[in-house]
């Protein structure tokens, strides 16, 4: 079953920004230490090394294609 765009609730918004480069954040790690921030290309960097620490992943990147145009 496919979501259309109203069933769909994003949690980080555009104040919410990466760790790494202050670009707009679209994953958020919980850890037991605290949260991390990441855009799309640096948490497809770090993705296995988070994946071990976080207990919880919130990853919006699906955001970043919504909009484009398809040929």
């Amino acid at each position: 079953m496919t979501k259309t765009k109203e069933e769909i609730q994003y949690y980080l918004t555009a104040v919410d920004r990466c760790d790494r480069c202050s670009a707009q954040a679209y994953v958020r790690a919980t850890g037991v230490s605290g949260e991390l921030y990441f855009c799309g290309h640096h948490f497809a960097g770090m993705e296995e090394s988070v994946s071990k620490w976080a207990f919880e992943i919130i990853d919006e990147r699906d955001r970043l294609n919504q909009n484009k145009l398809i040929d």
